[in-house]
């Protein structure tokens, strides 16, 4: 047989087999059997922008490919406008979403607690702790107002919603408040809380409300919420469920799935679900590179550098000649760290504080107020950075040492600057006119007091009141135009 039908013949037994193999191998994974599919995401540290795109894009990805999506927290808290859009997405989403606190020693406080009253299951692992969900801020916030401004839970106006607090607490009730307003003459107004207590009242109660519409929306304590928000208050994993904040204890994972198995939940457009997470298949959503820079650059440390960063780095390019790299790297620091600072909660005054500061700080370069106007503006800096993020949540307060770092780096580019200009005011002029004062020349003709002399390369006129001849050494005087004065310069004796 001819050696090509030969090996052609090879060739197609070859792809038999392999058509085979596949074949056999695509009825076995049809015949294992395939468990329900569950999303994880990782809700960790402080939660704003980057974490409201991660979670939304997981939870948005889930829809019709994924049974549950759970996300593990731990978190000490955020921003409002992150926690209430996750929200918006978690009650938005056709798959039941689960939340779960964990691991051991993990918490669900401040913005936290919200999401946990959101998802559709609530569960929390041994030694996990939520609540603390009060609204306070820094700056003219919360904490600033006198104690005695400061309202009780009982203070709150009772309303339809249940935002008063409870009768009898703190040994009050309803009759004797009544009985209290009775005493009181009629017609004498009650007393106007300050700006400062009326954005406090508030904040807290448009916090109240929404809490407790997502507790009668998942069916939990809606009175424990409110004191989480009213009075700060804290639970265990074993109280939360005890008190009905949450729906399991789990130890890990798969004891969750197990617990969540057979429990019904309401989903939006889906109605009931029973949930079935046997021999479920983990499906685990990172964080993509957008995300995770904006997660970096929206830290308020990290915001900060960089607007410190791009501000030496024009104030490096302006010193030699606007050079384009230094420049553009300046510039792109400063609008990242400028775009970064407006995600977070600032507090103007202390932005005010930074702007004046900086402008300061140059203007020491270009007045003589020895260093006056620099010490200021460094002063001006730091208070302004420490004063710049509004908000007391653990992850979005600018650190002492970042801002001890960054006014000292400050200090050390404005003394550099300001000593490299005093230096180049000293520094002997190179072109022009003066640049001949002082230079020595050598005399190419010479008759009557004037002649022609050989200076930096050039031949000149020159008038001298002493005698010369060709070839004599002398060191330029004066400047007149395109005539140079000159005088003899002693030839240096040689060296021994």
């Amino acid at each position: 047989m001819p050696p090509f039908r030969v090996l052609m013949r090879s060739l197609a037994l070859i792809l038999v087999a392999l058509g085979a193999g596949l074949m056999a191998l695509h009825a076995h994974a049809r015949q294992a059997p395939e468990g329900p599919v569950v999303r994880v995401a990782a809700i960790e540290g402080v939660i704003g922008p980057a974490k409201t795109r991660y979670i939304a894009s997981a939870i948005d990805g889930a829809q019709n490919e994924a049974a549950v999506v759970v996300l593990t927290m731990n978190t000490p808290g955020g921003l409002d406008q992150a926690m209430r859009e996750i929200n918006a997405a978690i009650l938005a989403s056709e798959v039941p979403v689960i939340v779960y606190v964990s691991p051991e020693g993990a918490r669900a406080t401040s913005a936290g607690a919200y999401i946990l009253y959101a998802s559709h299951l609530a569960a929390m692992a041994p030694g996990t702790s939520v609540g603390a969900a009060t609204p306070v801020q820094m700056g003219g916030g919360f904490d600033d107002a006198p104690e005695d401004e400061r309202p009780a839970p009982e203070d709150a106006p009772e309303d339809d919603a249940g935002n008063g607090a409870e009768d009898g607490e703190n040994g009050e009730t309803a009759e004797t408040d009544a009985e209290e307003d009775a005493e009181a003459p009629r017609g004498s107004p009650l007393p106007a809380p300050g700006n400062t207590q009326a954005m406090r009242n508030k904040a807290v109660n448009d916090a109240v409300a929404y809490i407790r519409s997502l507790a009668e929306l998942r069916d939990r304590n809606g009175d424990w919420a409110e004191r989480a928000v009213r009075e700060g208050v804290s639970l265990t994993y074993s109280g939360a469920l005890e008190q009905d904040v949450i729906d399991i204890v789990a130890t890990d994972l798969q004891d969750l799935f197990a617990q969540a198995s057979g429990q019904t939940v309401t989903v939006r457009g889906a109605g009931e679900i029973e949930l079935d997470l046997t021999d479920a298949i983990i499906e685990r959503v990172e964080m993509g590179f957008a995300d995770e820079f904006l997660s970096v650059i929206t830290d308020p440390n990290i915001a900060l550098l960089l607007m410190n960063l791009g501000f030496i780095g024009i104030l490096v390019s302006f010193y030699q000649g606007l050079e384009p790299v230094t420049l553009i790297a300046g510039l792109i620091c400063l609008i990242i760290g400028l775009y970064a600072l407006n995600t977070l909660p600032l507090n103007y005054a202390g932005a005010a504080l930074i702007m004046l500061g900086l402008g300061l700080l140059i203007a020491e370069i270009f007045f003589a107020s020895y260093g006056l106007l620099a010490l200021g503006g460094l002063i001006a800096f730091a208070v302004g950075a420490l004063m710049l993020v509004d908000s007391d949540v653990e992850g979005l307060r600018i650190d002492w040492w970042m801002v001890a770092g960054a006014t000292g780096a400050l200090g050390v580019a404005v003394f550099a600057a300001a000593s490299y200009g005093l230096a180049a005011q000293g520094r002997k002029v190179t072109t022009g006119a003066e640049s001949l004062l002082g230079d020595t020349g050598r005399v190419l003709s010479w008759a009557d007091g004037r002649g022609h002399v050989h200076v930096q390369g050039e031949r000149w006129q020159a008038v001298s009141q002493s005698p010369l001849a060709p070839g004599d050494t002398v060191s330029v005087t004066a400047v007149d135009g395109l005539v140079l004065t000159v005088t003899p310069k002693p030839e240096e004796p040689p060296h021994a």
